[in-house]
């Protein structure tokens, strides 16, 4: 197991915890410059400034280890479209909700995905607003189990702009990217 107080291994432990120098500053009430240093090995870290770094490193790990689940950063209310609506309702949901993408529906289920990227992406095929989503549509969010972890949430956020949750059988939540951060809204390490 790897310790915890070799800073030599700090940029790599945080990487591994997938946090950015800038999350971790903000966990740990560092400034990201200070931990830029330290990580580089141009400075040599108080013990109070250490601390507050490996403890905020230790919270991450030990929320991984906790198991805290998608569920418990999801939106709930997931806003959708259906494959036969026109791009037009697509647009004003988005707009309305101050969201960027929405899973697409047919027959009460899951059959693709529409985005501002998509639309954007498409302008030239679409005929006018009332298009329909179904005929510019993108492939389908991934769905996974509510209870699934945050790690693996992230990854897939890496490639997808959203993720779906589901129970039994049903959508329960959809996670993205600004979701992610709910995750740290609770940390006590926060300045």
């Amino acid at each position: 197991m790897e310790r915890l107080w070799d800073l030599e291994s700090l940029a790599k432990l945080r990487r591994r915890l997938g946090l950015t120098q800038r999350e971790l500053a903000r966990l740990s009430g560092v400034s990201q410059s200070l931990i830029s240093k330290i990580e580089r090995g141009r400075v040599n870290p108080s013990y109070e400034v250490v601390k507050r770094i490996l403890d905020a490193l230790e919270l991450v790990r030990s929320r991984g280890s906790m198991g805290l689940s998608a569920g418990a950063i999801c939106t709930r209310d997931v806003i959708s479209v259906y494959a036969y609506d026109p791009i037009r309702k697509a647009i004003e949901l988005m707009r309305r909700h101050g969201i960027s993408q929405l899973p697409v529906l047919s027959g009460g289920r899951v059959v693709g995905s529409i985005s501002e990227a998509t639309i954007a992406r498409r302008f030239e095929e679409i005929k006018s607003l009332e298009t329909r989503v179904g005929e510019i549509m993108d492939e389908a969010f991934p769905t996974i189990p509510e209870d699934s972890s945050i790690d693996l949430v992230r990854r897939l956020l890496q490639e997808y702009p959203a993720v779906l949750l589901q129970k039994n059988g049903r959508i329960t939540g959809i996670v993205t990217k600004a979701d992610l951060f709910k995750v740290f809204d609770s940390s006590p390490l926060q300045i």
